[in-house]
């Protein structure tokens, strides 16, 4: 369904599952159907464990006094699966999804929608220094770390390498798991190159690794694609997003309120390397966090999300990653 046409009542978007990314307000439409009120607005979150790039959410929101009348619990998770099994269950309400990880739940029986951006693609290839490779072409046959194959990462490593005419899981030496672990074996030296996220990636730039490529770069070279890649959003279950109206429109204004901070000032990065996982000790790390990251933090929630969601999906149907396209899509627009 589109609603970028005109206003649309509250039931006609509850029928039609608020699918599709239109580019209507819906708290613009929810306010003259008279459907926000002023009760408290809860919700179960996934709090983004230190280190990772979507760490440093909570503490800008709550600098700046974002949150509103939203009243949030937040829920740990321990890496890709499991905040995916909380949120199917109910202990969240909201948890990272990337396109075809929704696809892939949705094709096992979920009804997810994506409704809110999260963060674009931060999956980059990097060498240590001394390393003969200037590729991730020239990689191929190596043992490379990779992060666990039910991750969005990996997924969008297996879309990029594919669309380059590389076949990841055959034309590498695959050492997948938890981040950690992989850093571990590209410190030790047992592999030849890794695939980190960020703040993991800069840490290891600013401490002599060389960036091969970033996955983002790979995609549109080889796609010739132009948005960016976006990594995962916020998913929920349908049911839930039409039983909270007015809670997810408060968390996807929430999510685009605070990127919006980050891009306002991205020094502000720096001063929350802790979350990130930095010790004060790694200045260099510190220094680059605003250039390197502030593009990961997407300011908008519309077309450009929907076309890059849409090519993931078709591309991986294409290449095999997925059985099928679902029949209608698997991202709802709640913000303008």
């Amino acid at each position: 369904m589109r609603v970028s046409d005109g206003m649309v009542d509250r039931r006609t978007l509850l029928r039609a599952g608020v699918a599709g990314l239109g580019g209507v307000a819906l708290s613009a439409v929810l306010a003259s159907c008279g459907a926000a009120t002023a009760r408290e607005k809860r919700a179960k979150v996934e709090d983004t464990q230190k280190g990772t790039a979507g760490a440093v959410i909570r503490p800008i929101a709550e600098r700046y006094g974002l949150l509103g009348s939203l009243a949030v619990s937040y829920v740990a998770g321990t890496g890709p699966g499991d905040v995916q099994n909380k949120l199917l269950s109910g202990a969240l309400n909201t948890a990272s999804m990337g396109p075809i990880g929704a696809v892939v739940a949705n094709n096992a029986g979920a009804a997810l929608t994506v409704f809110s951006t999260s963060l674009n693609n931060h999956v980059r290839w990097l060498v240590p220094d001394n390393s003969p490779y200037r590729t991730p072409a020239d990689l191929r046959g190596k043992p490379i770390a990779t992060p666990p194959n039910n991750s969005d990462a990996y997924r969008s490593a297996q879309l990029a390498a594919a669309v380059n005419g590389i076949e990841f899981n055959k034309d590498y030496e695959i050492h997948q798991g938890a981040v950690l672990a992989g850093l571990a074996l590209f410190n030790r030296g047992d592999v030849e190159g890794i695939l980190t996220i960020e703040p993991n990636a800069t840490r290891l730039v600013a401490k002599g690794a060389r960036q091969l490529a970033t996955v983002d770069d790979l995609w549109r070279q080889g796609t010739g694609r132009s948005e960016p890649l976006l990594l995962n959003g916020q998913g929920a279950q349908s049911e839930w997003v039409k039983q909270n109206l007015d809670v997810a429109v408060a968390l996807a204004e929430l999510r685009l309120d605070t990127h919006r901070k980050i891009h306002e000032r991205p020094q502000i990065l720096a001063e929350l390397a802790d979350y990130y996982g930095i010790p004060a000790t790694e200045k260099e790390a510190i220094r680059l966090l605003p250039q390197r990251l502030v593009d990961l933090y997407p300011v908008e929630w519309g077309r450009a999300a929907a076309s890059s969601m849409d090519t993931q999906i078709a591309t991986a149907v294409q290449y095999g990653l997925l059985p099928k396209a679902p029949a209608a899509p698997i991202y709802s627009n709640l913000t303008s």
